[in-house]
């Protein structure tokens, strides 16, 4: 009955997110916070990651600078560029953003978001050559654009009425159907996650981990009316036939044959959990029995190794889905 009602009124219940070392909830860092982007320079298609939860109802801001001058005091008197300038105000329910460059502001722009005192947030920045990407809580909420070059980013800052526990940049421009190897194998320890945008019309999409010909996992989500995410195994032996040449010689090829199928398991979803024209973040991590799925840090469920998973050496993404970031830790 109270998932009818939810559904009949548009509510949404709201999701029980892990604080662990799995998720990664379990970290704090201190507030203000100011980090140089080490390594290489923004590029396109990377995405600055801030997530937390709120302690009041006050503000807070999220810049991007040219330089570490952040704060005006004694020493400072003039601060470096804020390429992009996120304030967000809790009490007006809204997010402004703007540019300040040499000492200048442009034009401010700003969305209606609705936060409280004790919300998690998550925001994240997608850069391109010409524009940021905002995302607010895995919905795309606006785009910005740049005043001058994506590389004269040097630093991240973050003050105001929140604690953090992540913050992270990542990904790159992807071409979807994507493939990869898998350094190292799959072992009983190691995290892969994904993030991405689910297209407007989207059908499917599909993550395959591979074991050399064999599929040890496939996780299929399908949307629509019947919306369902299935995970199964299929295990395959590769055979070698002769055939005539051209040229009247004997050739040989080699040929996978399905030998076996394990029975699918089909998650039971009150709700869920992708949605299209929204992000998202797919964890899977590797037990010594089994891979446990996490959707944007909830638990969803759990499935029984039916190959060794330290065999598993590549991986596949196709359907219909904008890929974000894919990497292992």
């Amino acid at each position: 009955m109270a998932s009818f009602l939810r559904k009949l009124f548009g509510l949404r219940r709201k999701k029980l997110t892990k604080k662990d070392s799995i998720t990664g909830r379990n970290n704090s860092f201190p507030v203000p916070y100011l980090s140089k982007l080490e390594g290489n320079q923004l590029e396109s298609g990377q995405s600055l990651i801030v997530r937390g939860v709120i302690i009041s109802n006050e503000e807070f801001v999220i810049n991007l600078t040219s330089g570490s001058r952040v704060i005006l005091d004694e020493e400072t008197r003039v601060l470096d560029d804020r390429l992009l300038c996120m304030k967000i105000e809790l009490k007006k329910k809204r997010i402004r953003l703007n540019a300040c460059i040499n000492g200048e502001w442009g034009s401010e722009g700003f969305v209606k978001h609705k936060w409280k005192n004790g919300d998690e947030f998550d925001i994240r920045i997608r850069c391109h050559e010409d524009e940021f990407e905002v995302f607010v809580d895995h919905k795309l909420c606006a785009r910005f654009g740049h005043y001058v070059p994506l590389t004269n980013i040097s630093h991240l800052y973050v003050d105001g009425c929140v604690e953090l526990y992540s913050v992270s940049w990542e990904g790159r421009e992807y071409i979807v159907p994507y493939a990869a190897d898998i350094p190292g194998n799959f072992y009983p320890g190691r995290r892969l996650y994904i993030s991405g945008l689910i297209k407007k019309r989207a059908k499917h999409f599909q993550l395959i981990l591979f074991s050399g010909v064999n599929k040890a996992f496939r996780m299929t989500t399908k949307f629509g009316f019947s919306k369902k995410m299935i995970c199964d195994t299929q295990t395959t032996t590769t055979t070698q036939t002769t055939e005539e040449g051209e040229e009247g010689g004997e050739q040989k090829n080699n040929k996978n044959l399905l030998i076996g199928e394990s029975p699918p398991t089909i998650f039971q979803l009150e709700e869920f959990p992708f949605r299209r024209k929204k992000a998202f973040d797919l964890l899977i991590y590797c037990e010594d029995k089994k891979f446990v799925i996490y959707i944007d840090d909830c638990l969803l469920g759990k499935y029984e190794h039916r190959i060794n998973p330290q065999t598993i050496d590549r991986l596949s993404i196709e359907g219909d889905i904008v890929l974000h970031g894919v990497h292992l830790k």
